[in-house]
């Protein structure tokens, strides 16, 4: 009899470990961890607890958060299906859909969903978008920024959309970490972020944002071309975009590439600078030049970013290079105006939560189904109605011919001269008091499709709720 046989248990441990060294084995091939993502798998849940329930529905649930009326609501829906294409040359500014009618949903009740007619969530149009491709490498680029835990913390999601899955490196140097510096670091990698989270206690937030610039070189390595300053309400709509964008800049000379602001005001008094918010990209033999300065720079005690520039001037012959796709949005008040012009995508945006709030994180979770190229696109319907996807749907009541203007919806500059925004916005136009808006309040990603949640406050206590709903055409049954 044989060894096994008289001992079945070293048969039953032979059998379980042959099948744990196959399934290592057979993981292994699977996944790299280098492997980038792409954008819809980086937007996809894993699941979604609307993945089983009927998709052509009411959420009431998710309506009763945004109304007043807990009884009922004026609703209305309109689906579009984007057919992804490898053959997708770009976005067309018209839409041949008409503004969908609204109807009176009860919310009484517990009833937490209510089903349509297949009418009723038959795509009003099916367009071609990109297919879903991998995400960009971006290894070349180290982000920094300074900040404290809680507002780390609550701009990863952002982070998320454009460095997520690109091997970005995003440096957060924060005063305390304390026990958040654990959660952070979870989310991060979760996120496909590669976080890097440093402490200094001793110095003010725009010390440390001064010095980040030493920090972020001390990092680099073989594959570094930039050393990029953030503040963590900047936001990138797309990082293909920005990627492709800085191909365009040869690296091997010293190159300080920004934005200035968009306020004559502001730029009288700070100065002809690249901006920190919208986005500060120092390539490395810049960098290099400035190393044998900072103790000396650090006699300009100012705002981080006027630091920089002031050293930069003083001590090398490089001048700023103005990329007009970055924006500094010193915009205060309604800055509506600004996300709803229909020109090309900004590649960066800044103050949008907290001069102004607009959820850059609801309006990109439409990019996994209709990619980035959707973010901010501006589609005009039948009956002078805009769609500017992921921000409003708008109708204003003064019809121009031109549609180059951008509405200037924000508050007037301190500035004492003439056109103190049409340097950097223009042309511009009027306010328009009586444009007819409703505004993006959430988006729900599930699988393949995502729900906006768009509203307007009628009258006091009337709430108008318009539901956009992107799909994908092959996977929609009811096209």
């Amino acid at each position: 009899m044989s060894r096994f046989n008289r001992h079945p248990s070293l048969l039953i441990a032979a059998a379980v470990l042959a099948a744990c060294l196959f399934f290592l084995l057979s993981s292994s091939h699977g996944t790299t961890i280098d492997e980038p993502l792409s954008q819809n798998e980086l937007n996809q849940p894993l699941s979604s607890p609307n993945d089983d329930a009927n998709s052509c529905s009411v959420d009431l649930e998710l309506l009763r958060q945004y109304v007043t009326n807990p009884l009922s609501v004026d609703y209305a829906r309109l689906e579009i299906a984007v057919d992804q294409s490898d053959n997708f040359t770009g976005y067309s500014d018209d839409l041949n859909v008409k503004f969908p009618k609204f109807r009176t949903v009860s919310l009484d009740g517990d009833a937490q969903r209510e089903d349509l007619s297949p009418e009723r969530c038959t795509p009003a149009a099916t367009i071609k978008g990109p297919r879903p491709r991998p995400r960009p490498d971006a290894s070349h680029l180290i982000f920094g920024v300074a900040t404290s835990m809680d507002r780390l913390l609550d701009s990863l999601d952002a982070f998320a959309h454009w460095a997520g899955g690109t091997n970005a490196r995003i440096l957060a140097v924060v005063d305390t970490a304390g026990s958040a510096k654990k959660e952070a670091m979870a989310r991060a990698e979760a996120l496909g972020i590669r976080l890097i989270i440093r402490e200094k206690e001793a110095e003010e937030r725009l010390d440390r944002w001064f010095y980040l610039v030493q920090d972020l070189y001390r990092l680099r390595d073989e594959k570094t071309q930039w050393v990029v300053l953030i503040d963590d309400d900047t936001f990138f709509p797309s990082m293909q975009r920005l990627v492709d964008r800085l191909a365009t800049y040869d690296t091997t000379q010293p190159l300080y590439v920004g934005s200035t602001t968009e306020d004559l005001f502001q730029l009288y008094s700070g100065g002809l600078m690249a901006y920190g918010g919208a986005g500060i990209f120092l390539s490395l033999p810049l960098v290099q030049q400035l190393q044998p300065f900072f103790e000396e720079c650090y006699v300009f005690k100012s705002g981080g970013d006027r630091m920089l520039a002031r050293c930069i001037y003083a001590h090398t012959n490089t001048k700023l290079t103005w990329e007009r796709g970055l924006f500094q949005v010193d915009l205060r008040g309604d800055a509506s105006g600004f996300y709803e012009a229909g020109r090309e995508q900004p590649l960066s945006v800044h103050h949008w939560k907290s001069w102004f709030q607009a959820d850059m994180v609801a309006l990109s979770k439409v990019a996994s189904v209709a990619g980035d190229e959707a973010l901010l696109h501006r589609w005009l319907l039948p009956g002078d109605w805009y769609l500017v996807n992921g921000f409003s749907v708008i109708k204003y009541a003064t019809i121009s011919d031109d549609p180059m203007p951008m509405e200037q919806t924000w508050d007037e500059s301190k500035y004492t001269g003439p056109d103190p925004f049409t340097f950097s916005l223009g042309p511009l136009r009027r306010k328009d008091e009586n444009k007819i808006s409703y505004r993006l309040q959430t988006a729900v990603s599930e699988r393949e499709r995502v729900r906006q949640i768009y509203t307007r406050e009628v009258e006091p206590g009337r709430v108008e709720v318009l539901e956009v709903v992107w799909a994908v055409a092959s996977t929609n049954s009811h096209i």
